[in-house]
């Protein structure tokens, strides 16, 4: 039944696709995030129609006729470099593990998606949907696993679909989606839309909760704090925060709360010392390669994690025990400083420090402006997900998701609008004689979706 439902939307979706690269854009997200054949069983479970966005897409973009500036930011600058600085790596790279060729193949896809994203995409609206696709599907995995952790009255396990990871990613996932589900709830139009968006970020929540995970609880301090200082009335919200930290308490799960006293405790846990021991093994490799690296995932592979594990105790003055097995990085930070580095390193931190530049541009030009509103509320909900990646990321190895780029990519075309509505605006104030008035920015029009 699952596959006719499908098969029932997949045709109008392609055929708007190849109409409109816009639309083949957020096609190509959808497929990328929801990973819609995950949950089929019949004659459909097989069907690559993540391949199928991307065919689709390339073709509606060599076929369209509209000419479309690309935007070209810092953002995609750093980017590109780093795309590009992962291709020299993969040139000479110490493995050829099958993770291997899989990471520089999603890199790829991701840089090629962003790329129709900012050629493709720029109206508010277009963002806006955009925003929708990444809440009901990267939230909508979340919530689905906080309606198992509900039902089963606490005692199911969370096992998100492969496409999202373990239970420590979509802690992360669903922490990023809550503020932009929050600012859905708040602009979109319709009450049942209002509803629903509501309903999501309490079940997203609900599924972090069930998540299990101390990265995701150090990454909901850092979002706390963050809105803390972002707030205006602090009284206020730290009287709120007390409270929401006493409801946590006393309503999460036991099994919950004896997890996340566990942090107190990191130097003997295994979990932790074994990141440590991960982060050492890829600074090693850096260390030996610092322009360079080693290639996506190589510590991964066993036969460069032997060659390497002889220097271990180069960086004794870290204590942690010699590593036995092989560990992915467990970090975005020391992933792509193993994999590229330390120019990939600063690549990818000066990426993320011109994403948040983009919010500090965003902001200036909302500011004294209330018709813009949103744009401010928007870009407040691009700086907390950053600041959860930020912080939840220092322990997975999330650097090349596909929901973090897209992110960095939106907040830059939302960063572009804005401009180019002020030119707009200042242009036609020129060209507009009248005596004893002012060029002013017209005010948000409203419509069925958005206030």
């Amino acid at each position: 039944m699952r596959d006719f439902a499908l098969l029932f939307v997949l045709f109008p979706m392609l055929y708007s696709s190849l109409r409109y690269v816009h639309i083949g854009a957020m096609f190509w997200i959808w497929t990328a995030l929801a990973g819609p054949t995950t949950f089929l069983y019949g004659f459909l479970a097989e069907l690559p129609l993540n391949k199928m966005a991307v065919v689709v897409t390339l073709v509606a973009a060599m076929i369209d006729r509209t000419k479309r500036k690309l935007c070209v930011d810092a953002v995609f600058v750093f980017h590109t470099l780093l795309v590009l600085q992962g291709l020299v790596s993969f040139s000479v790279a110490l493995t050829e593990s099958p993770r291997f060729y899989d990471l520089m193949d999603r890199v790829v896809k991701v840089w090629l998606l962003t790329l129709f994203l900012r050629i493709a995409n720029r109206e508010r609206m277009q963002i806006h949907y955009i925003i929708i696709i990444l809440g009901l599907t990267t939230g909508g995995h979340a919530a689905l696993e906080g309606l198992k952790f509900v039902a089963s009255l606490g005692g199911y396990k969370v096992t998100p679909p492969a496409i999202v990871g373990d239970n420590n990613y979509l802690a992360m996932y669903a922490l990023m989606m809550v503020p932009f589900l929050i600012y859905l709830r708040k602009y979109s139009v319709m009450p049942i839309a209002r509803l629903g968006f509501a309903g999501m970020a309490i079940g997203t929540f609900v599924g972090f909760i069930a998540a299990n995970s101390r990265g995701g609880l150090v990454g909901l301090l850092a979002l706390g704090l963050a809105a803390f200082v972002r707030s205006r009335r602090k009284a206020v919200a730290g009287l709120f925060g007390i409270i929401g930290v006493i409801g946590l308490i006393v309503f999460a799960p036991t099994n919950w709360t004896e997890r996340m006293e566990t942090i107190k405790t990191v130097e003997s846990d295994s979990s932790f010392m074994s990141r440590i021991s991960s982060w050492k093994m890829n600074t090693l490799v850096a260390l030996d390669r610092p322009f360079l690296g080693g290639g996506y995932s190589a510590m991964e592979d066993p036969r460069v994690f032997r060659d390497y594990l002889p220097q271990f105790g180069m960086l004794d003055f870290i204590p942690s025990d010699v590593p036995s097995v092989v560990f992915a990085a467990h970090s975005i930070y020391f992933a792509v400083l193993g994999d590229l580095g330390f120019i990939g390193l600063f690549l990818f931190l000066a990426m993320l420090a011109a994403a948040f530049y983009n919010v500090k541009r965003v902001r200036m030009l909302c500011s004294g402006k209330p018709e813009l509103a949103w744009a401010a509320d928007l870009a407040t909900a691009f700086q907390m997900a950053l600041i959860v990646y930020l912080v939840s990321g220092a322990a997975l190895s999330a650097s090349y998701s596909e929901v973090v780029y897209v992110l960095l990519t939106v907040l830059s075309m939302l960063r572009r609008s804005l401009q180019e509505d002020e030119t707009a605006a200042l242009q036609a104030a020129k060209n507009t004689v009248v005596p004893g008035a002012q060029g002013a920015l017209a005010p948000a029009g409203r419509n069925m979706v958005l206030r």
